[in-house]
């Protein structure tokens, strides 16, 4: 996971859909994850920066909605305290 938050810090962008996806929007905001195997990083993108908001280990197939819903609430928390 190192090796992945590193290069998006350097470039940005990880190309391969497998490791970092778009999960579209929730409760209004924009979701990214990061995933290695089992692990997941939830939280939104910036031009080079990721912030985490929700991080767990997935064990079925798709995601629980309630780690979507509370990583979409951390965001809002974050950008209200930026803002404030």
């Amino acid at each position: 996971m190192q090796a992945l938050f590193q290069r998006f810090a350097e470039t940005g962008w990880i190309k391969t859909k497998e490791r970092f996806r778009n999960l579209g929007k929730v409760n209004g905001q924009r979701l990214w994850e990061f995933k290695s195997h089992q692990l997941r990083f939830l939280g939104a993108r910036g031009s080079r920066e990721f912030v985490v908001a929700h991080a767990f280990k997935k064990k079925q197939d798709r995601h629980r909605p309630a780690d979507l819903e509370r990583a979409a609430r951390v965001l809002v928390e974050h950008s209200e305290r930026e803002t404030s």
